[in-house]
């Protein structure tokens, strides 16, 4: 194994972009995931009003969006705001589940094991 001149010239230094970069991708996945639990929900109280049958689920969803449809325009304000309070109350009721594994998110950063040698 042969080393370029560049390496040991410039030996690597623990990079705060990479670990900013790290956290950034880990707390992406965590909102990903608690977000998507927050959806598998919503299809799970679809899927309990239609009876735990798929043709049951299409009914009610089929239900739902035609309601939805012929609302007036303040009623369909109103629904999206309860739709999104209601979201906003499932993401924290989820988050507080998974909150440990948020938690060692930053301890948890991979540090570089190279030493810089002759300092």
């Amino acid at each position: 194994m042969t080393r370029t001149a560049t390496s040991s010239l410039f030996p690597a230094k623990p990079s705060r972009f990479a670990d900013a970069c790290y956290l950034a991708l880990r707390v992406a996945g965590w909102l990903a995931v608690t977000s998507a639990c927050v959806a598998a929900l919503w299809l799970l109280f679809f899927v309990m009003l239609g009876d735990f049958s798929f043709a049951g689920t299409v009914l009610q969803i089929e239900n739902f969006a035609s309601r939805y449809v012929a609302a007036d325009g303040a009623r369909q304000d109103s629904f999206r705001q309860m739709f999104w309070l209601a979201n906003a109350g499932l993401f924290v009721l989820v988050a507080f589940f998974r909150r440990h594994s948020l938690g060692h998110v930053a301890a948890n950063i991979p540090h570089s094991k190279e030493t810089p040698h002759g300092r």
